[in-house]
């Protein structure tokens, strides 16, 4: 037997709901970077048209919907102050529009999950929008060092517990 006659099919690891539901917020507020139109209308079509394909994709039953809202429309609620947090973590000469769309996309949705959604430990939000970033072929060094840095701002207290 040689290396043509195995073939090892891999198959996708089922994701959990919140994971499914980061992605689909990642590709939701991407997409609203290019489609002007209301939100709850752009919302109610996605969660009618496009979730059940999204959680298939993802090898889940359904996509958690209540923490899509929420990080969806916490985003939008807080898109300046987000913003906001990228740039002044930026280094001096860089602006939030030299930034990729997906770049600054898994950074707003990651960002506002760290400030407003704090029942995940900072640690998972990080891993989650880094494995997002990598599959979606972003600078990983670049979104971690971001992550990190409006974590330690945004979560001091939980922070400085994993470093000790």
């Amino acid at each position: 037997m040689n290396d043509d006659d195995i073939r090892i099919q891999k198959y996708p690891v089922p994701m959990r709901r919140k994971s499914a539901a980061r992605i689909a917020s990642v590709q939701f507020i991407f997409q609203r970077l290019f489609v002007e139109a209301e939100l709850e209308v752009t919302l109610a079509d996605y969660l009618e048209f496009y979730a059940i394909d999204v959680a298939k994709e993802m090898h889940v039953q359904e996509i958690d919907i209540f923490y899509f809202q929420q990080l969806v429309l916490s985003c939008e609620t807080n898109r300046m102050t987000l913003e906001d947090l990228i740039s002044s973590s930026l280094s001096f000469g860089w602006s939030v529009k030299r930034l990729s769309k997906a770049d600054f996309t898994i950074l707003l949705v990651a960002i506002c999950e760290l400030k407003h959604l704090i029942k995940t430990p900072a640690k998972v939000v990080i891993a989650e929008y880094i494995a997002i970033a990598d599959a979606y072929n972003c600078d990983v060094g670049f979104i971690n060092a971001i992550l990190d840095k409006n974590a330690k701002s945004l979560r001091p207290d939980e922070t400085l517990r994993s470093t000790k």
